[in-house]
């Protein structure tokens, strides 16, 4: 009888235990559920262009935070884009950003990086003349709010910075124009990649037409300097590097290029 109480205390136990457990899955599951009114000023920012109306319609380039990073997790849950910039998954776990301007002391206060991109890509103010602190704080603080919400329970991804520099970009374009590339594949690549800033092949978007209505003089020389861009990144679009498009993949955009210009 008494290693049968014994036993019965040891389940017992375990039970609680599980029911706890229980507990906090279920309550973790409602608190996601459950957004504050300053995280969900967060998310509505992440996707406006206009930033709550704070920027200049003069000054918009059309990109909103969503159009470079995903408010989810896309290993687990892929949508088939492929986007320039990381998830905002863990961004407060970071502590750093991959923006210099962006230093530790100023981190929140950017709202972990967000306020360098305010200022760069959705306003296309040059780098040197860019305070990531300008974002105006109550909206730094609603976005770092939706950072935290999307980020319960789960894990920040790796963070690396991308853009190589001019001279190291023109070595890897060299290298990317050696690989045969495919232009079906790139087609596809495209859509994923290139499409929601360029539009379509021959028409604008946020970003400049990738194929002109005249062929241009030296094609070699156009596509190396794409890929030279997508590396190294513009004035307006971040770079791209190879955890991002590989130079394979790289190499099938600019065969899809290719094909264009000499259908015309």
């Amino acid at each position: 009888m008494q290693y049968l109480e014994f036993f019965r205390r040891i389940f017992m136990r375990q039970l609680s235990f599980l029911g706890f457990i229980l507990s906090l899955t279920v309550f973790g599951t409602v608190a996601k559920s459950e957004i504050s009114s300053q995280a969900q000023l967060g998310r509505e920012l992440f996707h406006d262009p206009s930033f709550g109306g704070t920027i200049d319609s003069n000054k918009a380039s059309g990109m909103s935070c969503a159009t470079c990073h995903a408010d989810f997790d896309e290993g687990k849950e892929p949508d088939g884009q492929i986007r320039t910039g990381h998830s905002i998954i863990g961004v407060r776990d970071r502590g750093k950003s991959q923006w210099a301007k962006v230093t530790s002391a100023i981190f929140e206060r950017a709202a972990g990086g967000a306020g360098f991109c305010y200022q760069r890509f959705l306003q296309r103010i040059p780098e040197r003349k860019i305070d990531p602190s300008a974002i105006p704080e109550d909206q730094a603080e609603a976005l770092m709010a939706y950072f935290d919400y999307v980020s319960i329970g789960k894990k920040s991804p790796k963070v690396k910075l991308q853009g190589l520099s001019k001279d190291a970009s023109k070595i890897a374009a060299d290298q990317i124009l050696k690989i045969n590339g495919n232009a079906k594949n790139g087609w596809k690549i495209y859509a994923k990649a290139c499409a929601s800033c360029h539009a379509k092949p021959k028409r604008g978007g946020i970003g400049p037409q990738m194929v002109k209505s005249r062929p241009p003089a030296n094609l070699q020389k156009r596509l190396h300097k794409i890929a030279s861009y997508v590396r190294a990144g513009g004035f307006t679009m971040p770079a791209m590097g190879v955890e991002k498009l590989s130079d394979q993949a790289m190499a099938d955009i600019l065969a899809f290029f290719s094909n264009l210009n000499k259908r015309k």
